[in-house]
């Protein structure tokens, strides 16, 4: 199991404390400095760790800024990635990471906010 295909436990805390709750089979359990990635786990405790899929089905696939269109990318960087949206060549949104699941996240908390 390769755990940059999830989020980490610092992202999946993230979403918990933004309130969004995805469904999901992956958790992060156990006690601080003793937690691990739990597929198929049934963990009322623990924090869920969504797949960068899970993420993905969540963000839009544009948004709208000042009357223009801005649609969603993706950029591999390295093993990393760098998420957002944009209008042509101009950023509006970006976020990135070494854990292309965490950058998503970061992305659809910034979005749902």
């Amino acid at each position: 199991m390769n755990e940059l295909n999830y989020a980490s436990l610092e992202a999946s805390k993230k979403l918990h404390d933004a309130g969004i709750i995805l469904e999901t089979d992956a958790v992060w359990e156990g006690k601080e400095g003793q937690t691990r990635l739990n597929l198929k786990a049934n963990c009322p405790d623990g924090f869920p760790a969504p797949s960068m899929a899970e993420v993905w089905r969540e963000l839009t696939e544009g948004i709208m800024v000042n009357g223009s269109w801005a649609p969603l990318f993706v950029n591999k960087i390295g093993c990393g990635a760098s998420v957002g949206y944009r209008i042509e060549h101009h950023i509006i949104i970006h976020f990135s990471n070494e854990n292309p699941t965490d950058a998503l996240i970061d992305l659809l908390i910034f979005v749902r906010k």
